[in-house]
């Protein structure tokens, strides 16, 4: 390579480098919106510890750091990537029983600056003393000079909301796929001297034995901590299945019964018995309504 070609390069080189300098990247404009992800333990067998509860962030980067803070019992919690994501583990206390937790925003304030607003809903009749809660988020990697400030809203929730447990105990869902058999079959067990929809709400043993008329071999419940609903609703369909179930606690204890239709096809026919059943944390004694709610 000749001396003028060399010279040239160089040159041009530095001119480049020149223009880089003077037109630098632009500023970030802040308060930038940061998208996240909820990470949960629910589907596994671990759960959190050695939380503060100081409504404060803590920033997780590593592995080792995310293990101070979870057991499990057995098999192993959902994994992450710290080089791609940061974990978020935000905790702390109310007094009061917690209907939900929402993350209301995530704000990057500065370089380093970052804000956490959540908001929870509690029940204000409900008192329990130092109540814990925590709310674990999954963000793009952050830089580890970052910190953040942690916003935390209280928010009376009027209407509570309960949903049915997990069916998980396999003694249990045998005795009733046998109990509460699928069309074109009818319980001999259960709601033999009725003929309308109906429903059960059991709170004791003694309920239960009086409800089944088929065995003395029932399932064991523990009545102190569950409820137990069973219900049956006739249609003229046997596409009809229940969709979702929730009851709406205020004054009364309302449950609620989707029931759709898979097939629009479907022939009707006579009418059918359908059935249904649920196990409810323990239930307040309060008046109890059921709504069946056809699509």
């Amino acid at each position: 390579m000749n001396k003028f070609l060399l010279k040239l390069i160089t040159l041009l080189l530095v001119l480049a480098g020149i223009a880089s300098s003077c037109n630098p990247e632009p500023e970030k404009e802040y308060p930038i919106e940061l998208s996240f992800t909820e990470y949960s333990l629910s589907e596994t067998s671990c759960q959190w510890i050695n939380l503060p509860y100081d409504e404060k962030v803590l920033i997780i980067n590593s592995k080792t750091e995310l293990e101070k803070y979870i057991s499990c019992t057995e098999g192993s919690y959902p994994p992450i990537d710290f080089a791609k994501y940061s974990l978020l583990l935000a905790s702390g206390k109310v007094n009061h029983e917690i209907s939900k937790i929402y993350v209301k925003n995530l704000q990057q304030l500065s370089s380093k600056e970052h804000k956490l607003d959540v908001e929870i809903g509690f029940y204000t009749d409900n008192y329990i003393a130092n109540n814990l809660w925590n709310t674990v988020l999954l963000v793009e990697k952050l830089n580890k000079d970052s910190y953040f400030e942690l916003s935390v809203t209280l928010k009376e929730t009027k209407t509570k909301i309960i949903y049915p447990i997990q069916k998980t105990n396999q003694n249990i869902v045998s005795f009733f796929d046998i109990a509460l058999p699928d069309y074109p079959l009818t319980s001999t067990c259960f709601f033999t001297t009725t003929y309308y929809d109906a429903c059960l709400l059991i709170n004791s043993i003694s309920e239960f034995q009086q409800a089944c008329v088929c065995t003395d071999v029932l399932p064991e419940i523990d009545f102190d901590l569950y409820t137990l609903i069973i219900g049956r609703y006739r249609v003229r369909n046997p596409c009809y299945l229940v969709s979702e179930l929730k009851i709406v606690e205020n004054n009364n204890l309302t449950l609620l019964i989707d029931v759709v239709n898979l097939n629009k096809e479907c022939p009707q026919t006579v009418s059918i018995d359908k059935y249904h059943w649920e196990i409810y944390p323990k239930l307040s004694d309060k008046p109890f309504i059921v709504k069946y709610l056809f699509e």
